[in-house]
């Protein structure tokens, strides 16, 4: 709604106003690969790095590997054919030399099945890129090629860059939006310190990304670069949930502004009061005394320091809407605050849907990325595959359409299975009955030798006829 075309650049590839980017617009060194392939395939919870690990580098060893191809090789299209489509020899001697040439082997098949699986889950949201490199008739470049680290290191910058996306996009966006975050957190690390520099990060929902690797670290370094972080989550428990316990209260004491609102739940607004801090408190407390005689009654006085919280969790949960708490750095006291809605005018539509007709490789693409995802991954072990369904799951945590969209991953999966379990009991009823199929085919055999017996003695009876014929003529032409 806020969009400037004349100052702002929006990435998102279902708009038709995004910028052309591709993986090499910001990576030219290993480590830039690596980097990003760490955004684009995270590592959640504490299950087995291997299969998250190995698909980091296929994806990192053969985006670096594709610089030596010719520029008009480099595109998203054929990264995402040499990953899927290739067959295990032609990718493993595609990659000879480097680190995932050993991964890709087809001499350790199961395993490449499986990490082709893992990597078929997370760079799936890079076809959506297909088609932003289109020219006109002259050869140029329709859109402008866009360079995020290059962007960040312009000072003459002053627009937004927005990386949107709406309910129905977020799923499958979301590898490709913490990926470019990622990227621009470290664009930021590495510029020249200045404390005057001011470079805004604002993210809303940030529990709906993926884990974005060293967020805590760069939370504690960019300060000094200029760097504002501006993070914005439902709850205390959907950071836990993506980041671990540790690494999300690392990132919560690294903020040093901190704004509740309206907290429904009483376990959660427990966590904003004892936040927002404790105060002590002088209490004066007066008694008094009777008795029988005059001289009994009396009046005492004492004092009590106690200690209790400066905003109580029921305080919380009872916030109007847009009410909120506010603490500071500083000696500054806690204070609640009373927001005043303002109207902002609409520079633009929200959303420009992008007019794009896949093309055949595309499609075909797609159909890999479904097969490695979904059906070649039930040639794997049990224990295996039971890894891989939770990697896979993680790829709707915090998702509004969670529940929907696991659902729909589930019935993929059985239905693969389901595909699968039918091939096999066809290939096992063919082995579990050799002899009733070996006597079928000798019947059918036999009964196909006695027709031509058949049919060979009625030729040979229609011959024997026809001479005897003959035969008969012929006398009576030497009476």
């Amino acid at each position: 709604k806020f969009y400037n075309p004349a100052t702002d650049v929006l990435l998102n590839p279902f708009d038709e106003r995004c910028a052309y980017w591709d993986v090499w617009c910001d990576a030219h060194e290993p480590s830039d690969f690596e980097n990003m392939a760490s955004a684009l395939i995270p590592q959640h919870g504490e299950g087995d790095p291997f299969w998250v690990q190995s698909a980091r580098t296929i994806f990192s060893s053969t985006a670096f590997k594709m610089q030596d191809e010719p520029k008009k090789n480099q595109t998203t299209e054929r990264l995402l054919e040499l990953m899927l489509t290739s067959e295990l020899e032609s990718l493993s001697e595609y990659l000879k030399g480097t680190e995932s040439a050993s991964l890709v082997s087809d001499k350790i098949q199961k395993t490449a099945i499986s990490i082709k699986s893992v990597l078929a889950a997370y760079i799936k949201s890079l076809r959506f890129l297909a088609g932003l490199d289109e020219k006109d008739e002259q050869g140029k470049l329709l859109r402008r090629k866009f360079s995020i680290r290059e962007w960040v290191k312009n000072d003459a910058e002053n627009g937004f860059l927005f990386l949107s996306s709406n309910a129905q996009q977020h799923a499958s966006l979301r590898p490709l939006i913490s990926m470019w975050l990622s990227i621009a957190s470290t664009a930021i690390l590495e510029q020249d310190e200045n404390p005057d520099r001011r470079i805004w990060v604002l993210m809303d929902e940030a529990p709906s990304l993926h884990k974005l690797p060293e967020l805590a670290e760069t939370i504690a370094e960019v300060r000094k670069f200029g760097g504002c972080y501006v993070i914005g989550i439902q709850s205390f428990a959907q950071l836990k949930k993506v980041y671990g316990e540790n690494a999300a209260l690392e990132m919560f004491d690294l903020l040093n502004t901190r704004l509740f609102f309206r907290s429904p739940s009483n376990e959660m607004a427990k966590i904003s009061s004892h936040d927002l801090g404790e105060q002590e408190v002088d209490v004066s407390k007066e008694q008094y005394s009777y008795g029988a005689n005059e001289i009994r009654d009396g009046v005492s006085l004492g004092h009590q320091t106690i200690t209790r919280p400066v905003v109580t969790p029921s305080e919380i949960m009872q916030l109007e809407d847009l009410q909120f708490w506010l603490r500071t750095p500083g000696n500054y006291p806690v204070v609640r605050v009373d927001l005043v809605f303002n109207q902002m005018r609409s520079l633009c539509a929200p959303f420009i849907k992008r007019d794009y007709t896949p093309s055949e490789n595309i499609k075909q693409i797609e159909w890999s990325l479904n097969y490695h995802q979904f059906s070649a991954v039930q040639h794997v072990d049990k224990a295996d595959k039971t890894k891989l369904q939770s990697i896979h799951d993680t790829m709707y945590e915090g998702d509004e359409n969670n529940d929907e969209r696991s659902a729909e991953a589930q019935r993929m999966t059985k239905l693969a299975e389901k595909t699968d379990a039918v091939a096999q009991s066809l290939i096992d009823a063919k082995k579990a009955k050799p002899t009733e199929l070996a006597l079928k085919d000798a019947e059918k055999k036999k009964a196909a030798e006695k027709q031509k017996a058949n049919d060979q003695h009625i030729e040979d009876a229609q011959r024997l006829e026809e001479l005897q014929i003959v035969s008969v003529h012929e006398e009576i032409s030497l009476d």
